[in-house]
């Protein structure tokens, strides 16, 4: 499956990536803004992934990528930040981008976000050593997220769009064909 390794992979380069974000910018901005701007950004650059793995138009996430970078530029906003960062998240991942099955992707949301959010919130506070620690675990169980809700067939939106008499009738004939 395509979607999990790269989700895998993306979670490994973020965590690369993190410590040299954090260390070069952290001095001018302080620690806390500079893990919440870096928060967003891999947030952002993986909700580009999901539209490109839906075949979404980017233009339909940009109002929730302004509105999750306009809320890491707000000091006051620490452990809320990461609630409603995840939310928005959810927001673009079942609500935008995969929303073919709405119950699966509720259920999907809630373990793969209750499981990230915990990596997040067990080890913010903690050194910035740790923190690519929870970003890679964080990507390890959105990765589950690809398994709990399947990918829509290659032909599933042409089938979506027909009548639905027109395709029983046809699933019908089918069936009769093929008992012959």
């Amino acid at each position: 499956m395509k979607p999990v390794r790269t989700t895998i992979i993306f979670g490994i380069l973020s965590a690369c990536c993190v410590l040299p974000f954090t260390y070069l910018l952290g001095p001018y901005w302080g620690w806390t803004a500079t893990h919440k701007i870096f928060l967003s950004l891999i947030l952002g650059l993986y909700a580009l992934l999901l539209c490109r793995w839906s075949k979404t138009d980017i233009l339909a996430i940009i109002f929730p990528l302004l509105l999750m970078i306009g809320l890491a530029l707000i000091p006051s906003i620490q452990i809320g930040f990461i609630l409603i960062v995840l939310c928005i998240f959810s927001w673009i991942r079942s609500g935008i981008c995969f929303k073919n099955t709405p119950l699966r992707a509720v259920v999907g949301e809630v373990i793969t976000i209750t499981g990230g959010a915990g990596f997040i919130f067990f080890w913010w506070s903690h050194s910035s050593l740790v923190f690519p620690l929870a970003i890679w675990f964080f990507f390890l169980v959105q990765a589950l997220y690809f398994f709990i809700v399947p990918q829509p067939a290659k032909g599933y939106r042409a089938q979506q769009s027909a009548d639905p008499f027109d395709q029983a009738s046809r699933d019908m004939q089918r069936l009769f064909e093929n008992s012959r």
